[in-house]
């Protein structure tokens, strides 16, 4: 997906992300650490990406953050096992507009085809907090429809 560009950092440091390329789902995470539902919401969301994976990489998370702040940006990705792009990188923000009629306030979790890019659904963040683990298959099962 070329549209995510190939610049990366992770907890490790700068990536190109190899598990973006083999991923069977892509998430993009909008969050911000100013927000209090992210708080929330975060340590859940590496919960489950760290289960998905737990035996195969299948599941890959890319972190659209919100951040005026380029210290309170780090703190917050520095506990995330996804990728996400440095603080001031411009795709970033072209990916947020490329995406932006889906995303309904942060945070919020969207699933994507990795095939071409196209929105499983918006509700990515819900799905986790109903079904837990088989908030995956669901999504697996959405793509084909679409």
């Amino acid at each position: 997906m070329d549209k995510f560009g190939t610049s990366f950092q992770s907890v490790e440091g700068p990536t190109d992300g190899p598990n973006l390329k083999n991923a069977r789902l892509v998430g993009v995470y909008i969050g911000a650490n100013w927000s209090v539902p992210c708080q929330r919401f975060t340590p859940s969301l590496i919960e489950f990406y760290n289960k998905i994976n737990e035996d195969i990489q299948q599941f890959e998370i890319i972190y659209l953050g919100m951040d005026e702040n380029e210290e309170k940006y780090k703190e917050i990705v520095s506990d995330m096992p996804w990728l996400f792009y440095d603080f001031k990188e411009f795709i970033k923000y072209q990916v947020y507009y490329e995406y932006k009629k889906h995303i309904q306030g942060i945070p919020c979790l969207l699933i994507l085809n990795p095939n071409n890019g196209q929105v499983i659904t918006n509700q990515g963040r819900g799905t986790i907090e109903k079904e837990g683990q088989g908030a995956f298959e669901k999504w697996l099962t959405q793509m084909s429809f679409k």
